[in-house]
């Protein structure tokens, strides 16, 4: 028996490391309503939880009445002690929980239909040590990690039963790795429309994750996404007296979470400098580097600075 039926909507829950997917969650909000009345749609940041007790006390609040949870970057130990028996003890009466990038205990909660996560090893956990890669990660075993990732939705919806909620699984995880508003939308409605015990809702489908590349340039002044992958598409002051490369977080740009990035750029133009505003998937950033600082002549760039930590921007 669900514990949540007299609490009207249909509440999915997104506990993830920081904010930056708030945005994008919020501006999709009008469009999802249309088609699943009720729904509302919360994140939950982890990094708030140690300053700010009234952000854990909520997300404790959203996971003990969510009927979908999607938990990603949960790593730190603080933050998994802090949520992980609120997750086990509403595992069992949501329709689905979803843990992906994250502490094994935490993706070991995922209970998306036939698929579940907390059974003995099995064909599903042998697909996953795939994407572990080399035991010594590098740039090109990250790389081949995310071809890995997109290709395997493809080939898993050829086959029957539980392999299409493993799919799911990698799905949701290529939505939330491109979390640009259009996948962050179109993962809410996979996971609703598959997975909510509302008839009507399933009546609905989604698109397919958007591809963004790995390894790419950001400037505010391009259109669309404000991405390319061609440094000769980036704006350049008459005359620059220097070239400054800039490292920026690729989750950030796709949110649209950039007005500290802008700030920075716009006052290296301002001061005549060349800036070229590089990023690349996760923590590493060297693909980036090594695409747009680097030739077969050596460095280009004057200086480089990293904008990967959002607070060391002023």
């Amino acid at each position: 028996m669900r514990d949540s039926s007299d609490i009207p909507g249909y509440r999915v829950a997104i506990v993830t490391l920081d904010s930056h997917a708030a945005g994008p969650a919020a501006r999709v909000a009008p469009a999802l309503s249309d088609d699943f009345p009720g729904l509302s749609v919360s994140v939950h940041a982890a990094a708030e939880w140690a300053e700010n007790p009234d952000a854990l006390a909520e997300t404790k609040a959203a996971v003990a009445h969510a009927d979908i949870i999607v938990c990603n970057l949960i790593f730190l130990e603080e933050h998994i002690t802090a949520i992980l028996p609120d997750l086990q003890a509403r595992r069992s009466d949501c329709d689905a929980m979803i843990g992906v990038i994250s502490d094994p205990a935490i993706v070991k909660l995922t209970k998306m239909g036939d698929l579940d996560m907390s059974q003995p090893a099995s064909g599903a956990m042998k697909l996953l040590k795939k994407l572990r890669g080399s035991a010594k990660p590098s740039a090109s075993s990250g790389q081949k990690q995310a071809k890995m990732l997109r290709r395997l939705p493809k080939i898993l919806k050829f086959l029957p039963g539980k392999a299409q909620d493993l799919r799911g699984w990698f799905l949701t995880m290529q939505y939330w790795l491109g979390g640009s508003d259009d996948n962050v939308e179109q993962m809410i409605r996979f996971l609703v429309s598959r997975y909510s015990h509302e008839a009507a809702f399933r009546a609905h489908t989604a698109e397919a994750p958007i591809d963004y590349p790995d390894v790419g340039l950001y400037h505010p002044s391009l259109a669309g996404h404000h991405i390319t992958t061609d440094i000769n598409d980036l704006p350049a002051p008459k005359q620059y007296t220097a070239t400054v490369g800039l490292l920026m977080m690729r989750s950030y740009i796709l949110a649209s979470d950039t007005a500290h990035y802008d700030a920075v750029i716009a006052q290296f133009e301002a001061e005549n400098i060349r800036v070229i505003p590089a990023f690349a998937g996760g923590l590493d950033g060297r693909p980036a580097i090594d695409a747009y600082f680097k030739d077969a002549d050596g460095t280009t760039v004057d200086a480089m600075v990293s904008l990967t930590d959002r607070k060391s921007v002023v």
